[in-house]
């Protein structure tokens, strides 16, 4: 994808949170990984590898699930529970469900320290805060448009101070509406008086950051540092991005 097919330079844009202007959560089993192996007291004579994947897969499998992925954003805490319970009980087949986890491990522990080991894992990327810094110095208005519960956003908003670098912050429970409905643009573009024509997003999802984006009429950026995401075909970005600080170049040169 090329910069050639932005047509003209925007007047605002849109940036997803995650995995876009912070590491977030595009590497689960190091991160479950990493929670588990504080805990060897808990797995007894079992594989903490092995029982990583165990409990990834059943977190894949949960969160293949529309309804169960806005579950796991808004209502995090007793959903993880469940699905980390639920992982746990798989593992140890020989016992039956409602009985101890796996070797006693207290999983609803293993669950709550996901949020605090991302809040401790958690960094910008590279060149996030400068990138939005030269957008704005360009007079380009600047949003943040994020899924999840306000609580779990606006802690790693103010962790990083990020609130000064936008216009405009929409989060998910707090407006009432997500990605990928087409509200959740809509009110961020009446909220900013642009247009959709006017108005790029940019994000690491293909689906909400990107194919919905576009199909509303705005700019498509896909941001992907880590490589990986495949595109939607029938909607696919206008750019595919690195780097944050090629969105000065590719703004630039969309005149």
């Amino acid at each position: 994808m090329t910069a050639e097919r932005l047509s003209h330079r925007p007047k605002a844009i849109l940036f997803d949170l995650d995995d876009t202007l912070i590491s977030a959560y595009r590497n689960p089993v190091e991160t479950w990984r990493g929670i588990i192996a504080e805990h060897p007291e808990a797995l007894g004579e079992q594989d903490a590898g092995w029982v990583t994947r165990g409990v990834v897969f059943r977190i894949v499998d949960f969160l293949s699930d529309h309804e169960a992925r806005r579950l796991w954003r808004l209502e995090a805490d007793t959903t993880r529970r469940l699905v980390i319970r639920q992982a746990f009980h798989k593992l140890n087949l020989a016992r039956p469900t409602g009985s101890e986890p796996l070797h006693g491990v207290d999983a609803d522990r293993i669950a709550d320290r996901f949020e605090t080991y991302l809040n401790e894992t958690m960094r910008l990327k590279p060149m996030a805060i400068e990138t939005l810094d030269a957008l704005a110095a360009r007079g380009l208005a600047l949003a943040l448009l994020t899924n999840g519960s306000s609580k779990t956003q606006r802690r790693k908003i103010a962790q990083f101070d990020l609130a000064p670098h936008f216009q405009l912050i929409r989060i998910e429970e707090e407006v009432g509406t997500g990605k990928p409905e087409p509200a959740a643009y809509h009110g961020a573009l009446d909220a900013l008086g642009m247009s959709a024509d006017d108005t790029w997003m940019i994000g690491d999802d293909p689906i909400w950051d990107v194919a919905m984006p576009r199909r509303l009429g705005m700019g498509a950026i896909l941001f992907d540092d880590l490589g990986g995401r495949e595109p939607d075909p029938a909607a696919p970005p206008h750019a595919i991005l690195t780097r944050l600080t090629d969105l000065l170049p590719l703004a630039d040169q969309s005149v």
